[in-house]
C-alpha cells in the first residue's frame, strides 16, 4: 500500500470523482460510512454516547456526517461545530442534512469550555490532513479538555493538529487519539514513534478511491501488507530434502551472552531453512547442544569471545553475524578481516550486521564501505545513532537513514513499532504487523534469525527483509491473543512462527 503525501492524496480524491462522477457530498458521505461503520465496530453492541467536535471544513463534514450516522444507528450523539465565516461546501450540505432531522448542532470556539459525559466517546473531527499550518496558542485550553479528559479519543483521518507528511513543530496543541481512523491509505506521521502519543492505533479505511489513479502516484513510501508478502512466500516442494531450503549461519555471542544466538538459531530453523550451523566461543558449546540439539555447532578457539572467523564460512548460504557478539578488540580485529576477505571474493555469502556487529562498524565509519553491497543490517534506535549520528525528530532520521543506505548500497531495517526497511534506491517499506509486547529482550534476536533464514533459502534480500520483518511481527501478533503483551517473550515470538506461516499462506484468513 502506498503511503502519499496530503497533496497527492488531495490528487487521487479529486481524479476519482472526476472518473466515478462522483459529487463531492457523494465521497464524503462514502467515506463517513466506513468511518461510522469502524466506529459501531468498535463500540460492538451496545448503545453508546458519542460528543463529536467538527471543524469548518471537510474533516467537519465527515464528523457532521457520522454523527448523522451514528444517531441513525440509535447511539446519542451531541455535535459541536468550530464557528467561522466559512464553511466548506460539503461542511453546509451536512449541516442541512442535520438540521432537517432535527439533530442540533452546538456552536464551539478555541475559549469554549466543554463538559464530556462520563461514559461518551469524543470524536475528534477538527482539522485533516489538509492543515497548512501549526495550530497556535489559542487553540491550547480547547485541546487540553480534550486530552486530559476521561473519555476514549477517535480522530477521524488525522489527530487534529498533526502535519500528515511533514514535521509538526514542537509544543504546538495536538490530539491525543486512542485510535485514528485515516482514509484510503496511511499518512507518514501516523507511522513516525515521535508522533506515536498522539495517533494512538490507527486503522485504513477504503473509501473506493480509484486504484487505477492510484498507481499513477509516485511516492518513496510503501506500507507492508499481507498481500504485499504472499507474493513472496514460497510453497514447500514435494520433492525437497534439507539442502534444498538453504543453510544459514549464525555467527556471534560471547561469555554471558550465548542465549542470543539460540535464538537467533531457533527462529532461523523454525523460519524454514534447512540446516543451521552457530559459531560461538567455546564457553558456549555445551549449552548451545544441550538446548538445541538441530543445530550443528563451531566454537572459536577462544572461551570467552570470538577472535576470528573460520575460512568456509564462504561455503554457506547466509550468515548472520554480531547477536550478542560484544565488542572486544579481537572479536571487532576479526570482523575487520572478514570484511577485507570478502572484498577479494567473487561472491559471498548473503549477509546481515546485527546488534554488537552494528556497534563495531559505528566505532569504525571508515569500515562502511567494506561491506558487501546489499547486506542487511538491523539496528535497534541506539545502534542506529551510534552508525549514523542523532537525529531531531523522525523525519530527519529516515533522510539520514536514506542517505547512508544510498551512499553504501545497503538494506537497513529501524527495528521498531511499525519497523522500516530502508533500500538503497530512497524507497521506505513499512510495516504493519507487532505489537508493543515484543519490545522485550531477544526479540531482536529472533528477527535476525529470521531473516538470515531466509536469505538462506534463497530469497532476495530486499524479500527476506520485508518478508521477515512482517513475519516477525506476525509471530508477536498471533502471541498476543493468547500471552498478555506484557508477557511476550523472545521464545514466544519463536513458537508462533508456525502460526505466522500459515496466517501467511491461508488465502481466505
Amino acid at each position: 500500500m502506498k503511503i502519499l503525501s496530503a497533496t497527492d492524496i488531495y490528487k487521487w480524491e479529486q481524479a476519482t470523482m472526476a472518473s466515478q462522477h462522483l459529487a463531492p457530498a457523494t465521497l464524503m458521505e462514502r467515506a463517513a460510512d466506513a468511518l461510522s461503520q469502524a466506529i459501531q465496530q468498535y463500540v460492538g453492541e451496545r448503545q453508546a454516547s458519542f460528543v463529536i467536535l467538527c471543524g469548518f471544513g471537510n474533516n467537519g463534514g465527515d464528523g457532521l456526517a457520522v454523527g448523522r450516522m451514528l444517531s441513525l444507528a440509535g447511539h446519542t450523539v451531541k455535535i459541536y461545530l468550530l464557528e467561522h465565516t466559512s464553511y466548506s461546501t460539503e461542511n453546509k450540505i451536512n449541516q442541512q442534512r442535520l438540521h432537517e432531522m432535527g439533530i442540533p448542532i452546538s456552536s464551539l470556539s478555541p475559549k469554549s469550555i466543554l463538559e464530556f459525559p462520563t461514559k461518551s466517546i469524543l470524536i475528534d473531527a477538527l482539522f485533516g490532513y489538509g492543515l497548512s499550518r501549526p495550530m497556535d496558542e489559542h487553540w491550547k485550553p480547547l485541546l487540553h479538555q480534550i486530552n486530559t479528559a476521561s473519555n476514549p479519543i477517535l480522530s477521524v483521518d488525522i489527530p487534529s493538529g498533526l502535519f500528515a507528511d511533514r514535521p509538526t513543530p514542537a509544543d504546538v496543541p495536538i490530539v491525543q487519539a486512542h485510535i485514528t481512523y485515516t482514509f484510503a491509505c496511511p499518512k507518514l506521521s501516523l507511522l513516525c514513534p515521535k508522533y506515536a502519543i498522539f495517533t494512538g492505533n490507527f486503522q485504513v479505511l477504503d473509501i473506493g478511491l480509484d486504484k487505477n489513479i492510484e498507481n499513477t502516484l509516485s511516492t518513496r513510501y510503501l506500507y507492508t501488507q499481507k498481500e504485499d508478502v504472499q507474493i513472496i512466500a514460497s510453497p514447500l516442494s514435494k520433492f525437497s530434502h534439507k539442502g534444498t531450503y538453504g543453510h544459514t549461519y549464525i555467527v556471534g555471542g560471547h561469555y554471558g551472552s550465548i542465549g542470543a544466538i539460540i535464538l537467533a538459531s531457533k527462529a532461523a530453523l523454525r523460519t524454514g531453512c534447512g540446516l543451521v550451523t552457530a559459531y560461538i566461543p567455546a564457553c558456549g558449546y555445551s549449552i548451545l547442544q544441550s538446548v538445541f540439539p538441530e543445530a550443528q555447532v563451531q566454537t572459536d578457539p577462544l572461551e570467552t569471545h570470538i577472535s576470528m572467523f573460520p575460512e568456509n564460512i564462504t561455503d554457506y548460504q547466509a550468515v548472520g553475524i554480531g547477536m550478542g557478539m560484544g565488542t572486544h578488540q579481537d572479536t571487532a580485529g576479526a570482523l575487520r578481516k572478514l570484511l577485507e576477505w570478502f572484498r577479494l571474493k567473487p561472491k559471498t555469502p548473503a549477509l546481515l550486521f546485527d546488534a554488537d556487529a552494528i556497534n563495531i562498524l559505528a566505532k569504525n565509519p571508515d569500515w562502511h564501505a567494506l561491506i558487501p553491497p546489499n547486506s542487511i543490517l538491523t539496528p535497534h534506535p541506539k545502534e542506529l545513532e551510534r552508525l549514523i549520528g542523532s537525529w531531531q525528530e523522525d523525519f530527519e532520521k529516515i533522510e539520514k537513514v536514506r542517505d547512508w543506505s544510498h551512499r553504501h548500497e545497503q538494506i537497513v531495517v529501524i527495528k521498531g513499532a511499525n519497523t522500516a526497511i530502508v533500500l538503497p534506491d530512497g524507497t521506505v517499506h513499512f510495516n504493519s504487523t507487532g505489537n508493543p509486547g515484543m519490545a522485550t529482550g531477544g526479540s531482536g534476536d529472533v528477527l535476525s534469525g529470521i531473516i538470515t533464514s531466509l536469505l538462506a533459502q534463497g530469497h532476495t534480500a530486499v524479500d527476506a527483509a520485508l518478508l521477515g520483518v512482517y513475519l516477525h511481527g506476525l509471530a508477536g501478533d498471533i502471541a498476543a491473543l493468547s500471552i498478555h503483551e506484557k508477557s511476550i517473550t523472545a521464545t514466544d515470538i519463536i513458537t508462533h512462527l508456525s502460526g505466522a506461516w500459515q496466517h501467511l499462506q491461508n488465502p481466505h484468513v
